[in-house]
């Protein structure tokens, strides 16, 4: 009898889930969205799985994921195992107002057409502050609608922006946003006084309305992630790794217009607000590779954080404390974030405000309360870090130009000035910087700066116009895997250059006439040269070498075993583009090729979990060798350098079973033997009275080197391998590494093109350029000429005069003059203005 009993009960429990599964299931069938969830088995790629459907949420091995039909059906169709949940906009049924602005209580949602109402009821009655602009409207005949708010004139201020719910089932910020619209325009706070005043606000409450009034106008019931097309919203921006439609659809209606937004308004910072856990999530989602800003992004998120905290101490405590890396926590192609930090100079951050995508109306004022102090200060981030306005040296008159942070900038982290005022807005992390400043036409400059936490510098800068083109590039890696592809951004400047010529030994194509070539594949190792040669409208060529620019190494991820090397790329378990796995275990021990030299480990980049996931390195050949370090987190090895008889490293890596990230890279080379040395300088062409950071690169000799550079009188420094160098004219700088053994040389050109005094550019006038025979150098009636020289784009001595010169023209005879480019140097009222010739 129990028997036939349990047997009973069983088939009941088994039916009653049968058909609840049935009715979930035409339950999405009808609304063209699958909400379900499914266990990982511990072998599957989740990278893999998100280019197949929306991951929504991963704790431990359960995933929550959205998918549409089509989607569906493939996921199935690759033998998984999902079980449909009940939507999140579909547990409830939700309090909606439909009322007016002056009497909404924000604490429920409201109907479509109050939304669109209050919108339009804020410009109307703070025209002087608010204006609404339209994006656009969807087929559904709904509108995407942004408020602009500031005080007065916007021109020359940071740009912001906030949005929420472009998944329309989010909507706790939506009702935060438009509530802060309001809070904007009638608080007389200070602090809001002050981010009104000082900053162009842009602020969009709801991204997809579409998703959102999926059950109709009037209530959020049935609220679907997906716009009306299927489409996920954070899945369909164009994405630097994965291509223009990462997501194999084409653009929503939606996404079109954020697109054409960030191009019409270059926004300083921005956030946008989601649901379904409570973290900020930071760049990048679509690899591990991190953010230049990296330190900056932890600092303003763990600020948010940390306040929301201060409010509600259970608020926001997921992950790090509040907040996550993107990637770390589950890659994704075509985020909005990384759209617009890589395409956009914006640094937008995801907010995920609460665990309950759409929680019950009477609990927004709460979370409200929870976000207002971080909102008010991610506001205030905009207003910190280095700002300033570049303008022509001349007329004043404003300039377009890009601001980059040398030695720091990567992945387009870099940012413009913009027209009509010439502003430009760099929030950065406290420290000491230094800025270049480029613009076509112009002279670069660079200066130093320092900024702290929390403090605003202004940095006005004035360019000088140039003559003539100057031609430079810069690589996305220059130490890459042999397979590796590799692409150039062309930095020369020039008012009129018309064309490129690109020359990549070693490569494949070995040549190119694009701006700014990509995927230049290098499958062989080596050490490549790169020559950018390019041309004026009048057909005039000038043309930048980059000798041994492109380092091509073998490249070898963490495995159990051994190898010989002396020339590596060396990564973790998931190679230079993807994380590493959990629950990993490795020893890995590295040769020299010869009893002659150690190996050398140099750390190009190291992320591991912190505190849980360790890389550990000892100094032989096994783990019972003399334990270098061991290092998780973010503190990387650096340098390490073996001193055992045997000249080998060996590599431990440990991870536990839950979080991946990003691993490390590192450039495997062996110690001793010659000294090879090579320095170049950041810029090599630089203004009187400005600075150029000299670099060295030694490998080989036996370590602790000792570094002598000459001359040493312009130098901060002349005995370390990296020093400042400030000279008073063109100037070539050797450079003399020993290892008190053996020694090598080698040298560097600062070249100087223009004079003390900026505005006396336009003394005198040098002409023909290029030149055959004469030059002939007009210069001013007031203008005394107190000598001349000319040199060779090395620094040499050509041919000079130090008699003062009475006529109004100077003349200068170079028949016997090598073909080549070079600079004269004038002397005048104490000042030294130079002008480049090339001569034929």
């Amino acid at each position: 009898m129990k028997l036939r009993l349990l047997v009973v009960l069983f088939l009941f429990v088994s039916l009653s889930l049968f058909a609840q599964e049935t009715e979930l299931y035409s339950l999405m069938q009808q609304r063209g969205e699958y909400y379900f969830t499914f266990n990982l088995n511990g072998n599957e790629d989740l990278n893999r799985i998100s280019r197949m459907i929306s991951i929504d949420r991963v704790d431990g091995n359960t995933v929550t994921a959205y998918a549409s039909q089509k989607e569906y059906d493939n996921f199935l169709s690759k033998g998984f195992v999902p079980s449909l949940q009940t939507p999140p906009s579909m547990m409830e049924q939700y309090d909606m107002y439909d009322g007016t602005r002056e009497e909404y209580e924000w604490d429920s949602y409201p109907t479509y057409e109050a939304y669109e109402s209050m919108m339009y009821e804020f410009a109307s009655s703070y025209p002087e502050r608010c204006t609404i602009l339209e994006l656009g409207t969807l087929n559904s005949g709904r509108k995407i609608m942004v408020a602009r708010l500031n005080n007065g004139n916007p021109d020359g201020k940071p740009k912001f922006l906030y949005t929420s719910t472009m998944h329309g089932d989010e909507c706790t910020g939506y009702v935060i946003m438009l509530r802060l619209i309001d809070h904007l325009l009638t608080s007389n706070d200070a602090q809001v006084q002050n981010v009104m005043n000082n900053l162009d606000i842009f602020i969009c409450p709801n991204a997809n309305p579409d998703g959102t009034y999926n059950g109709g106008n009037n209530t959020v019931n049935g609220a679907t992630r997906a716009n009306a097309d299927g489409i996920d919203l954070n899945r369909n921006y164009p994405d630097f790794e994965e291509g223009p439609h990462p997501d194999n659809n084409e653009y929503g209606q939606e996404t079109v217009m954020f697109m054409q937004l960030a191009e019409d308004y270059t926004f300083t910072m921005g956030a946008n607000y989601h649901g379904g856990a409570e973290v900020l999530n930071y760049p990048w989602d679509t690899w591990p590779n991190l953010h230049a800003d990296e330190e900056w992004w932890q600092y303003v998120c763990h600020e948010y954080a940390d306040l929301a905290q201060s409010v509600n101490s259970n608020y926001m405590t997921e992950y790090n404390d509040g907040i996550i890396n993107g990637y770390s926590w589950y890659t994704i192609s075509g985020s909005r974030q990384d759209y617009m930090n890589y395409y956009g100079e914006c640094r937008e951050v995801t907010i995920e405000c609460s665990s309950t995508k759409t929680p019950s109306g009477n609990q927004l004022p709460n979370f409200w309360n929870y976000n207002y102090n971080s909102i008010m200060a991610y506001f205030e981030q905009a207003l910190n870090g280095i700002h300033g306005v570049v303008t022509d040296s001349l007329t004043g008159e404003p300039l377009s130009a890009r601001i980059t942070v040398v030695g720091h900038d990567e992945d387009y982290s870099k940012v413009t000035s913009h027209l009509p005022v010439g502003d430009y807005h760099r929030p950065i992390k406290g420290g000491t910087y230094t800025l270049l400043f480029t613009a076509n036409g112009y002279y670069p400059k660079q200066y130093t700066v320092t900024v702290a936490d929390g403090e605003a510098v202004t940095l006005d800068v004035q360019l000088v116009e140039g003559e003539g083109m100057i031609p430079d590039f810069t690589a996305s890696a220059s130490i890459v895997g042999e397979g590796s592809s590799v692409s150039f951004t062309d930095d020369s400047w020039g008012a009129n250059i018309v064309s490129w010529s690109w020359e990549f030994e070693g490569a494949l194509p070995s040549t190119s006439a694009s701006q700014n070539p990509s995927n230049i594949v290098y499958d062989e190792i080596g050490d490549y040269d790169v020559r950018l040669t390019i041309t004026d409208a009048d057909g005039n060529t000038e043309t930048k070498l980059k000798q041994n620019y492109v380092k091509v190494a073998e490249s070898q991820n963490i495995q159990n075993g051994t190898l010989t090397t002396c020339s590596l790329l060396f990564f973790d378990s998931g190679g230079a583009n993807n994380s590493y796995n959990n629950n990993e275990n490795y020893i890995f021990t590295l040769y020299p090729e010869n009893g002659e030299v150690v190996l050398k480990a140099e750390f190009l980049t190291f992320s591991t979990e912190s505190d849980y996931d360790y890389l550990y390195i000892y100094d032989g050949t096994s783990v019972s060798a003399a334990q270098i370090g061991a290092y998780s987190g973010s503190t990387s090895p650096g340098t390490v350098i073996a001193t055992n008889d045997d000249g080998a490293l060996t590599f431990k890596f440990t991870s536990d079973g839950s979080q991946e990230s990003a691993g490390w890279s590192a450039l495997i080379s062996c110690f001793g033997g010659d000294i090879i040395a090579s320095v170049y300088a950041e810029p090599e062409i630089i203004s009187f009275g400005e600075s150029s950071q000299l670099s060295s690169t030694v490998n080989g000799g036996l370590g602790n080197y000792t570094y002598s550079w000459t001359p040493a009188a312009s130098l901060n420094d002349a005995t370390i391998a990296n020093p400042v160098a400030t000279p008073s004219e063109t100037t070539t700088y050797s450079l003399t590494v020993s290892d008190g053994y053996t020694s090598a040389q080698t040298s560097i050109t600062v070249t100087i093109l223009d004079g003390v005094n900026e505005n006396d550019f336009d003394l005198l006038k040098l002409y023909p350029n290029p030149v055959t025979s004469t030059i002939n150098i007009c210069f001013d009636k007031e203008v005394d000429i107190e000598g001349w020289y000319l040199t060779n784009i090395q620094g040499q001595l050509v041919k000079q005069s130090s008699t003062e010169i009475s006529d109004e023209v100077l003349q200068i005879d170079v028949q016997n003059v090598m073909s080549g480019i070079y600079y004269i140097t004038v002397m005048t009222n104490g000042k030294r203005i130079v002008r480049k010739v090339i001569i034929l």
